[in-house]
């Protein structure tokens, strides 16, 4: 919670800076109110459950793939083992 109140301050500070460049540069005010920071609390939310659905996805995948490799290493492992056996009958 810290941090997103330290984030909404440094967001809050950047639009007023950007405010005053757009002034300087187009003579046109732009206006921030509560309601804009009402609709960045939304969005934040939004994008937060978005990730909190993608997450566990990605987490499957990455344990699916971690699963194949060690499946793959034992075959590889198997196929050394035999591999050696066979290997004075290659000679």
């Amino acid at each position: 919670m810290d941090n997103l109140c330290n984030i909404s301050v440094e967001i809050h500070n950047s639009v007023s800076e950007a405010s005053d460049d757009f002034y300087e540069e187009l003579r046109r005010k732009n206006y921030t109110t509560p309601t804009s920071y009402l609709a960045l609390v939304q969005t934040y939310k939004e994008m937060l459950n978005y990730q909190r659905g993608i997450v566990p996805v990605k987490i499957a995948r990455y344990q699916g793939g971690l699963s194949t490799l060690a499946t793959t290493n034992k075959i590889v492992e198997e196929l050394k083992v035999t591999l050696v056996k066979l290997r004075p009958e290659i000679d």
